[in-house]
């Protein structure tokens, strides 16, 4: 405890004397997080091999993108002009992009994907000049073992400290905390970088998607790294048209990519075991049907009153139900305000529809990124990093500085107060009657666009009248022939 408390005042000290604001200073650290991530690569490979159920190339993506992340967070940074913003106001210009580090960083990782999810939110702290301790308690983890000597040797003391966990509230009050373990809904989360980790995504699959296309990048989201993404999909609803060739293309791709990848383990252990005993509840009530082997299950959601439907799903299954329409899909089901992302297979006139009614705090049309299945969920009261997560904007508080006159228009209430005309002001009544002025007219467009649902009218329209003209015309043609045949008779 004593040791803690010492560690802590020598990061505060840090942040009263802004040693992390210098440019050269952050690029010296990045550098060293760098470069000791590059000489321990084996053995963080190992750990990671060792912690996780992931395969080994899921492995090797996950320190790639982790590796991914400092360089960005490092090449973002750019002295010479940070300098050149910092003395702008010595040369009569505003700076009005100018941010600060807010002070002190505690970042509270989550088990999945462990070494992601604690250099990136590291590398952003640290890029947007900030102290930074790290949560990491006593445990097993090999992964955790291998970055609490190697961080602690490589990054300066009096700005960064492994800390077992922070349990002083003047701390954490005073701190950004990104929380990746918080299970508070989404609209709790205004305050600090934390991460909804129970909060869910939905994947629409519409009749007009390519179904294929969109069985395999569902399928991969759903069965890589061991099921345990916060970004898998947690519920897949398909055009009931197109239900039973979605299903088929789900069961091919996942028994292909198990058959394919050896080294993929076998999904267990206690945070899956509520979602295995859920299906197997919904089951014996009829409400799903499941296929699948040992390494994945398919969900044939039969009743959509079951609690399949609103179920956070961690381990490799994937409850797929029915929809009759884009409206069906979104308006039929209570969902989370926001969703964590939506991912919406459709041709790009129905995904626009479903990404504007359907409240998500990402939404991304006929496509999963893998790179999003590594790492927390993102902080949804912030603006979304789809790359990265987090950004340096996360991590630093906006402090303009201002040298340069108000325009124009706002300095004739100065000019008024400051004297009027007597002084080279302005009137009053000329101030009124500036602020009289009506506004700009609207400049509206004349309406000649066609809409989604107009476009969906005159589709319908089309295709009736080509079905009923014809009849009509080729009907009183014989008609017509008929009538003429029988007079021609009856005249004779």
């Amino acid at each position: 405890m004593a040791s803690d408390t010492a560690a802590i005042d020598r990061l505060q000290a840090s942040i009263v004397d802004g040693r992390t604001e210098n440019g050269r200073y952050r690029q010296d650290q990045l550098q060293r997080l760098h470069r000791i991530l590059r000489e321990e690569a084996s053995q963080i490979i190992a750990a990671l091999v060792a912690d996780s159920k992931s395969s080994s190339s899921e492995v090797d993506a996950e320190y790639y993108l982790g590796m991914e992340a400092v360089r960005h967070f490092y090449d973002s940074l750019d002295f010479e002009k940070d300098l050149n913003e910092e003395y702008s106001v010595t040369r009569g210009e505003d700076n009005l992009g100018r941010r600060i580090g807010a002070g002190l960083v505690v970042i509270r990782p989550t088990t999945h994907t462990r070494f992601y999810s604690i250099v990136t939110p590291l590398a952003a702290a640290i890029a947007a000049g900030n102290c930074v301790i790290l949560e990491l308690s006593e445990t097993l983890s090999q992964v955790d073992s291998v970055l609490r000597q190697a961080l602690t040797k490589a990054l300066d003391i009096n700005t960064f400290y492994v800390s077992k966990t922070t349990t002083d509230q003047s701390i954490l009050d005073d701190a950004i905390l990104v929380d990746q373990t918080s299970d508070a809904p989404p609209s709790t989360l205004t305050s600090q970088l934390l991460s909804s980790s129970q909060t869910r995504c939905v994947a629409i699959v519409d009749r007009s998607a390519n179904i294929d296309e969109a069985a395999r990048a569902i399928t991969a989201a759903r069965f890589n790294f061991g099921g345990s993404s916060p970004y898998a999909p947690d519920l897949v609803l398909v055009n009931e048209f197109v239900k039973k060739e979605f299903f088929e293309a789900c069961s091919r791709y996942a028994t292909l990519s198990f058959a394919k990848d050896s080294s993929v383990r076998k999904v267990g252990g206690d945070r899956s075991e509520h979602v295995q005993k859920a299906i197997k509840d919904a089951e014996d009530k009829k409400q799903v049907s499941s296929f699948g082997s040992n390494e994945f299950k398919l969900v044939d959601v039969l009743d959509k009153s079951s609690p399949i439907m609103d179920l956070k799903i961690t381990g490799r299954y994937l409850p797929i139900a029915t929809c009759s329409s884009l409206t069906d899909a979104i308006y039929n089901r209570d969902f989370e305000n926001p969703l964590l992302a939506g991912y919406f297979f459709a041709e790009l006139g129905s995904a626009k529809y479903l990404a504007h009614f359907l409240p998500c705090h990402i939404s991304l049309i006929n496509q999963i990124p893998t790179h999003l299945l590594v790492g927390p969920a993102a902080p949804t009261a912030h603006a979304p990093d789809l790359q990265h997560r987090y950004s340096r904007d996360m991590f630093s508080v906006a402090r303009p500085q201002f040298v340069q006159k108000p325009p124009a228009a706002l300095q004739k209430a100065d000019e008024l107060l400051s004297g009027g005309p007597n002084k080279g002001g302005v009137t009053a009544s000329a101030l009124r009657e500036a602020a009289t002025q009506p506004l700009a007219p609207v400049k509206q467009s004349s309406n000649k666009a066609i809409g989604f649902f107009e476009q969906g009218i005159l589709t319908g329209a089309a295709l009736y009248m080509s079905i009923i003209l014809p009849v009509v015309g080729y009907s009183t043609y014989f008609l017509g022939r008929k009538g003429v045949e029988y007079a021609l008779k009856f005249r004779r």
